[in-house]
C-alpha cells in the first residue's frame, strides 16, 4: 500500500498509471472487442446474418416513426422485407412506435416477454428514468422469432416471426470486417484518448502552478524582505527533494544572516567607545599636523562605525510608520547638513510644499535623505548648489552639480563599500543605507542625469489621501 501511495503522489507515477489504463483500453478497443463481436458474429446458421439485417431494418422505420400509414409504408416497401415474404410463407412482422402500431400480425411476445409491463411500470414512474434496450431471438419449429425493444423515454418495440430461408445478405470478409468493426469502435476510442490527455493536462497544469507559487516564494520579496521556509504538505515526490534542498538554503541563509548581522553589531558597539576615547585624547594634544590628521582619521571611522549600526538596525527592526509630512522631515536634514555644505563651500537649498503627507519612519527618512545631501556635497565643488525639491505627490528630489555617473553603473551604486571615485571620503555605505530606507517604506528611488550637469536622485513615497 505504500508503494501504491508513493506512485500516485508522484506526477511520473500518475503519467504512467493513467498510460497503462489507457494502453489496456486502446488493446481492447481495437483488437478483442472488434474480435469478440466477429467471434459473436459468426454463426453456424445462415439465417442469422439475413434476420440481424431484418432487424436493422425494422429498429430504423419504428425509430422513424410517423403514423400507422407512413411507418407501414416504410417497413413494407424495404426491399429486404420485401425479400423475405417472397423467400418465407410464414413471415410476418410486428412494429410499436409509442402509440402507433402496425404489422402483418399482432404480438405475440409483448406481453409474454414482458416487456408491456416494463412500458406500463416506465409511464408511472415519476422522472424521465434510464434508457431501457433489450433484444431477443426464439428458435421454432416454424422458423426463427426475433424481438427487439428500446425505450429512453418512447417505446420502440417490433417482432420478426417465421424466418426460414435467410436473406441474401452480403457478407465482408473477415479483413473487412474487422476493419468495419475498428472503425465502428474508432469513435469510443477517441473519446477515451481525449479523456486521457485532458486529464493529463489538468495534472501538468496543476504541479505547474504549484511550481510557479514554489518559485514566487522561494526568493524574498519588497513586501517580505527574509525567504521563510516552504510547505512541503501536498507536494508531488520529484519536487519534495528540490523543496526541501532550497528549505535547507534558506535555512542556513537565516542563520548566516544573523550571524553576519550580530557580529557587525557588536562590532560597531565595541568600536564606538574606544574611537571616542582616542578622539578626546588627541584633541587634548597641542595642536600638529599629525593631531589634525589623526582626528580626521579617527571621525572617518566613528562615521564608518556609526553607518555599520545604522544599516544594521534597519534590518532588524521594523520601520516605525506614522503619518508625517514630508517637507518637515526633509528640512529637519537639511538644517542638520547645513553646517557641513558651508565648510565644503557649497550653498544647500530646499525647495517645495510642505503639505504632502505620507506615511513613514520619520528618523529613517531623515536619516536617508542626510546620506544622499552628504553625497550630494562630496561631489559638488566649490561654489556649487545642491538643491532638495519635495512635491505634493509625496516625492522628493536630491540634484547635485558634480561629474555625474555613469548609466552602466548606476545599478551598482547602491552596493555596501562600493566607492565610485577615490577623491572623495568615505566607506560606500551611504546609498546602502537609503536602499534600505527605501525598501523598508514600499517606495522607489530613481537615478538619472540632471539637467546642466550633475545627478539626481529621486524617492517616491506613496502620498496619503488629504482629509
Amino acid at each position: 500500500m505504500t508503494w501504491l501511495l508513493r506512485i500516485l503522489r508522484s506526477m511520473l507515477g500518475q503519467m504512467v498509471l493513467l498510460s497503462m489504463v489507457f494502453i489496456i483500453g486502446g488493446m481492447y478497443v481495437l483488437t478483442a472487442g472488434p474480435l469478440s463481436d466477429l467471434s459473436g458474429t459468426g454463426p453456424a446458421d445462415p439465417r442469422i446474418a439475413g434476420l440481424s439485417a431484418l432487424n436493422g431494418v425494422m429498429a430504423d422505420a419504428v425509430r422513424r416513426g410517423g403514423d400507422p400509414t407512413q411507418l407501414a409504408a416504410r417497413i413494407d416497401g424495404n426491399p429486404l422485407i420485401q425479400q423475405a415474404r417472397q423467400r418465407n410463407a410464414g413471415f410476418q412482422y410486428f412494429a410499436m412506435s409509442g402509440p402507433v402500431r402496425v404489422g402483418t400480425a399482432g404480438p405475440r411476445y409483448l406481453d409474454r416477454s414482458g416487456v408491456a409491463a416494463m412500458i406500463a411500470a416506465r409511464r408511472a414512474a415519476p422522472g424521465p428514468g434510464i434508457c431501457v434496450r433489450w433484444q431477443r431471438t426464439f428458435r421454432r419449429a416454424q422458423g426463427i422469432d426475433h424481438v427487439g425493444f428500446n425505450d429512453c423515454g418512447r417505446p420502440f418495440y417490433h417482432e420478426l416471426r417465421g424466418v426460414v430461408a435467410p436473406a441474401e445478405v452480403a457478407q465482408p470478409n473477415a479483413v473487412a470486417a474487422y476493419v468495419g468493426r475498428v472503425w465502428s469502435y474508432g469513435g469510443e476510442f477517441v473519446l477515451a484518448a481525449a479523456g486521457v490527455l485532458l486529464i493529463c493536462i489538468a495534472i501538468l497544469l496543476f504541479h505547474i502552478v504549484r511550481i510557479q507559487r514554489i518559485a514566487r516564494l522561494v526568493g524574498p520579496s519588497e513586501a517580505e524582505p527574509r525567504a521563510r521556509p516552504l510547505s512541503e504538505r501536498g507536494l508531488p515526490s520529484e519536487l519534495l527533494p528540490l523543496v526541501r534542498a532550497i528549505n535547507r538554503m534558506i535555512t542556513d541563509g537565516s542563520v548566516d544572516e544573523r550571524r553576519r548581522r550580530f557580529f557587525l553589531s557588536a562590532a560597531a558597539h565595541e568600536m564606538r567607545t574606544p574611537l571616542t576615547v582616542l578622539r578626546t585624547r588627541l584633541e587634548m594634544l597641542d595642536d600638529s599636523e599629525d593631531r589634525t590628521k589623526l582626528i580626521a582619521d579617527v571621525r572617518r571611522l566613528s562615521t564608518l562605525v556609526n553607518d555599520l549600526l545604522t544599516l544594521t538596525r534597519i534590518g532588524e527592526r521594523p520601520p516605525l510608520l506614522v503619518p508625517l509630512r514630508l517637507f518637515g522631515a526633509c528640512r529637519r536634514a537639511v538644517e542638520g547638513m547645513d553646517p557641513v555644505a558651508m565648510r565644503q563651500g557649497v550653498t544647500l537649498r530646499i525647495q517645495g510644499r510642505g503639505e504632502a503627507e505620507i506615511l513613514g519612519d520619520a528618523s529613517l527618512i531623515e536619516t536617508a535623505v542626510t546620506n544622499l545631501l552628504g553625497n550630494a556635497i562630496a561631489v559638488t565643488p566649490p561654489g556649487g548648489v545642491v538643491v532638495l525639491s519635495v512635491t505634493s505627490s509625496g516625492a522628493l528630489t536630491v540634484r547635485d552639480q558634480g561629474p555625474g555617473i555613469a548609466p552602466e553603473r548606476v545599478p551598482e551604486i547602491f552596493e555596501p563599500f562600493l566607492r565610485l571615485s577615490d577623491r572623495h571620503s568615505g566607506y560606500g555605505l551611504g546609498l546602502a543605507i537609503v536602499r534600505a530606507v527605501v525598501d523598508l517604506h514600499d517606495a522607489d528611488i530613481e537615478v538619472d542625469a540632471a539637467v546642466g550637469g550633475g545627478t539626481r536622485f529621486t524617492i517616491r513615497f506613496a502620498a496619503l489621501p488629504k482629509q
